[in-house]
């Protein structure tokens, strides 16, 4: 990769930009960077940058568009490494998300996984290396 190009964001399209930023935070970790709004017309949207506590690695970037339906969600699935699965499926149920697959270690690899979903249905990955 060329000098000074690396992975930054991902960015997913919520309803509630709020409730969004609540679960990613209650449920993984996420801390709130900061808060950008803009654009008008079509164009207007509220955006919440998210990161892990230490601000190692990509953010997460919960937008919402002001005056656009918000897409079906099943665009991307977003994957986290976490040290204790199990804890973070439950904190997931608790934060008002959907167990999809609880943990399973996966023959012949070295990782737990689960799949969740958030609040609005986003697909997110938990894999937490044996």
């Amino acid at each position: 990769m060329a000098d000074g190009q690396h992975f930054a964001f991902t960015k997913i399209a919520v309803k509630n930009l709020d409730a969004q930023s609540a679960f990613y935070s209650a449920a993984l970790g996420q801390i709130v960077r900061h808060r950008v709004s803009g654009g008008e017309g079509d164009g207007a949207f509220s955006e919440v940058v998210m990161g892990s506590p230490d601000g190692d690695g990509p953010s997460l970037l919960l937008v919402h568009h002001l005056h656009r339906e918000t897409p079906t969600p099943g665009e991307v699935v977003l994957g986290f490494t976490v040290a204790d699965v199990e804890r973070v499926v439950r904190a997931v149920a608790d934060a008002g998300g959907v167990v999809c697959a609880p943990p399973r270690s996966l023959p012949g690899q070295a990782v737990r996984v689960a799949r969740v979903q958030d609040p609005e249905g986003h697909a997110l990955e938990i894999v937490q290396p044996a």
